[in-house]
């Protein structure tokens, strides 16, 4: 009996980490209908974030209030990597069929390891990530300050195109100045910031009297001023992130697997319960999906946006002409799955003592059979799709006789489930929620 219970704890610790993955799917598929087969990389890239920031702020350190903040850096890392995926990747390919967000899927999934194996050691790609995130700071700050509307579908790029132009030219100068020296002493900086102001508003005004035979509305002097001010500043804020604290870590290579960071408290000695061994991560994991469960219920049942995404989820045209911003409801769903996914990220770190760059592609698969078996398109039934997968697993590894049992089969055993499923119950355990649209 010892042994049923032992098996059924380590079902359960599985199942809530597959659980976190395929509530992704399933809200994903359920506001845009897209199966994204590249979650199990932000889910890679969320465990990636938190090793990243333990070794950016707390190398050599152990205590458990490390955690949080880890788990924050892989919520920042996640989210980044999923709302660009669905900005570049799937957004322009939303009235395409089928089978070319599918594959753009599996294409993302490919770069995102790829990437992730070649660059994580070396570091200086982050420059290049600094340099597009102040040329949209620039253009936020100096696109509120006009107080203009450059959303237009026909004209917007001719109306941002001084702004985009002032910010693009501050950081441009900046570019200069680091090939002239690297330094980040006080004149240096002074120097970059001021002289990218000025060069960024001359660019700016170049490029709006370029577009204005094209542009709907015009933008004052004083705002392609503060986007490049903004920009030239934010550009230098970053490489002196860049010089003072990036560069000065040792990256480890994501060629071979990573140990990952044990902290007290949900790392060390197991727990003795009886005759059950009970890990201190299979905890953290369990409690993460309860907790996690509970804060998903609500945000869905008892927020604007969650009722937005559930009105988008049934009809988005119908929705979209009640004033709700589709768009925005898509990219907070594709964020709300990369939060959960983060967390797997850490539970699945502080489990295997250590990660790698192809973590993400079996664990998807696993989540995905998971989404189908409680139901694609039912978050609740994600959560019992994983759990049930989870314990199926664990169960079949102790209890199949013969050379079809054992740990190497249990992967066989959880695609086994998928085809049974598609076969018998496509809809899955609790019923995908499909509506017909008109």
């Amino acid at each position: 009996m010892d042994q049923f219970f032992q098996q059924l704890v380590n079902g359960l610790t599985l199942g809530s980490l597959y659980a976190l993955i395929a509530v992704g799917y399933t809200v994903v598929y359920g506001i845009v209908q897209l199966i994204n087969f590249a979650h199990g990389e932000v889910f890679m890239i969320g465990a990636f974030g938190a090793l990243t920031t333990y070794l950016l702020f707390f190398n050599g350190q152990t205590s458990v209030w490390i955690l949080p903040v880890m788990i924050v850096g892989a919520m920042i890392a996640s989210v980044s990597t999923a709302v660009l995926m669905e900005r570049i990747a799937y957004r322009p390919l939303r009235n395409a069929p089928r089978l070319a967000p599918l594959i753009t899927a599996i294409g993302i999934s490919v770069f995102l390891q790829e990437f992730v194996r070649l660059f994580y050691e070396r570091p200086a790609w982050t420059v290049v990530v600094f340099a597009g995130l102040a040329i949209a700071a620039g253009y936020a700050v100096g696109s509120r300050q006009s107080g203009a509307n450059l959303d237009n579908p026909v004209t917007k790029w001719y109306d941002r195109a001084p702004l985009l132009g002032g910010a693009a030219g501050a950081v441009a100068l900046w570019i200069v100045v680091l090939l002239i020296s690297t330094d980040v002493s006080a004149v240096y900086v002074v120097a970059a910031v001021v002289g990218g102001a000025v060069v960024g508003t001359l660019v700016g005004m170049a490029a709006g009297q370029a577009a204005k035979p094209h542009a709907r509305v015009s933008i004052n002097v004083r705002s392609v001023a503060v986007s490049a001010a903004v920009a030239a500043v934010a550009a230098e804020l970053g490489w002196v992130l860049f010089k003072e604290l990036i560069n000065k870590v040792a990256w480890p290579s994501a060629k071979a697997r990573i140990p990952f960071p044990q902290l007290d408290g949900v790392t060390g000695k197991a727990l003795q319960v009886g005759g059950v061994t009970i890990q201190r991560s299979a905890i953290f994991t369990v409690a993460a999906l309860v907790v996690c469960a509970v804060l998903l219920w609500f945000f869905i049942n008892r927020t604007r946006l969650g009722r937005g995404m559930q009105a988008v989820s049934q009809d988005p045209d119908t929705a979209r002409l009640m004033g709700i911003n589709v768009d925005r409801i898509i990219v907070v769903a594709f964020a709300l799955g990369a939060v959960l996914a983060a967390i797997a990220g850490v539970s699945q770190g502080l489990q295997n003592n250590n990660i790698d760059f192809r973590m993400g592609f079996l664990a998807g698969l696993k989540a995905f059979t998971a989404a189908v078996l409680g139901g694609i398109g039912n978050v609740y039934g994600a959560v019992v799709g994983g759990l049930v997968l989870g314990v199926v697993e664990a169960m079949a590894t102790q209890y199949i006789p013969g050379q079809f049992g054992g740990s190497t089969w249990k992967d066989v055993w959880a695609f086994v489930i998928l085809i049974l499923v598609l076969v018998f119950r496509p809809q899955g355990l609790l019923g995908a929620r499909v509506v017909d649209r008109a």
